[in-house]
């Protein structure tokens, strides 16, 4: 049974990744997400690819709300949208 609860925590750790209250808890290339409220804690993420999902917006919470802004060398833009959400494109 406690090997059971073992696993189990360490999948959930696995799947959460690193967690957060802002940027500076992240690791380079990462952004914390999740900013519904200052108070509870996001997770760390992956800074967006070319195609991906990205959030222009600054985060008034410390975190972005869904998804990260783009890597250097791409923009968050808003005319590349694809059913409804904002992608990262070349500069």
């Amino acid at each position: 049974m406690i090997l059971f609860c073992f696993i189990g925590a360490l999948c959930a750790a696995t799947v959460l990744g690193n967690r957060c209250y802002s940027q500076e808890d992240c690791s380079e290339g990462e952004c914390c997400t999740g900013g519904i409220t200052p108070w509870l804690k996001g997770s760390c993420s992956n800074l967006a690819e070319e195609g991906e999902a990205c959030d222009p917006a600054t985060p008034s919470t410390g975190k972005y709300f869904l998804n990260c802004p783009c890597k250097e060398g791409l923009t968050c833009d808003d005319s590349a949208q694809v059913m409804g959400k904002i992608k990262c494109v070349r500069k």
